[in-house]
């Protein structure tokens, strides 16, 4: 097993840092800070993250997924966005479940050019979590049920890769544009998992809430390689830069304790390392 260590920014403190996502059109990383409303962008070389850019959203955003005109899809407590490159908004969709109590959560553009995002309730409370798959046109279709935190998620070839939270397994559905089967492959994993990204070779890289590190798993789901993450909480990741063989990740300094903040300083903070692995590019269409 190769181990890594990541390397902080030592800049950010991220009170819910998440969604990392690499637009190869602009040349730039962006994330979330989930709470505080914000999308902050990035530009990378080699390992260097340096900021160049960020804005507001109206509501909680779960997830801020680029385009390739430079424009963002915004899955927010309120509902679902697009933001033109002059901050000009459009209503996709109202969020398709009820009540104030519910939020988006993690979310990607698929290969189909749907967006799917998961929601829950602010209180993570069993059963009242889902799966949908929203079109440009508003459109949205039920995929999942009775989940609790739907996060980490990504496809290879017919298969969707898929974390609720906080059951420690990543599991394996069969997609298509119907909807989604239960394949009864899964992936036993040693921590709370949280976001996850599939690599050019079809292995998952994932981020372990409250475990300070992200796992590499091998197509039989064995942990290959980890990555140490300083942070307490290791919340997403995804590859970026020009050769697609850096991991950029992100972290919370929500929900640590004072002696774990004392452990790691950096919690909150971005991470980058240069892995043994590529990443693939992705998809930045919305149909």
């Amino acid at each position: 097993m190769a181990d890594y260590l990541s390397t902080p920014t030592g800049q950010f403190s991220f009170g819910l840092g998440e969604g990392p996502c690499w637009n190869p059109s602009t040349q730039r990383v962006s994330t979330v800070n989930i709470f505080d409303k914000e999308v902050h962008l990035f530009e990378i070389s080699g390992t260097k993250l340096t900021k160049v850019e960020s804005f507001s959203t109206e509501g909680d955003v779960g997830a801020a997924l680029p385009l390739a005109d430079g424009s963002f899809v915004l899955c927010e407590s309120h509902g679902i966005f697009l933001r033109d490159k002059s901050g000009k908004r459009q209503l996709i969709a109202e969020l398709p479940v009820e009540g104030e109590q519910f939020r988006c959560n993690d979310a990607k553009i698929g290969p189909d050019g749907k967006l799917w995002v998961g929601i829950m309730d602010y209180d993570a409370v069993e059963g009242n979590g889902s799966l949908w798959r929203v079109s440009r046109n508003g459109e949205a279709q039920l995929l999942l049920p009775n989940l609790t935190i739907p996060n980490g998620l990504d496809w290879w070839g017919d298969e969707f890769w898929f974390v609720d939270g906080p059951a420690e397994e990543i599991r394996c559905y069969h997609w298509d544009n119907f909807g989604l089967i239960d394949s009864g492959k899964r992936f036993i994993t040693n921590g709370t998992p949280d976001g996850l990204v599939i690599d050019s070779a079809g292995e998952i890289w994932l981020s372990l809430w409250g475990e300070a590190r992200v796992d590499h798993f091998n197509g039989f789901g064995e942990v290959v390689d980890s990555i140490s993450v300083p942070a307490t909480n290791s919340t997403s990741l995804c590859f970026a830069g020009e050769d697609l063989d850096t991991l950029v990740m992100t972290s919370a300094l929500m929900y640590t304790t004072d002696e774990q903040k004392a452990q790691f300083p950096r919690s909150g903070d971005l991470f980058t390392c240069r892995v043994n692995a590529t990443g693939r590019p992705p998809h930045l269409t919305f149909s």
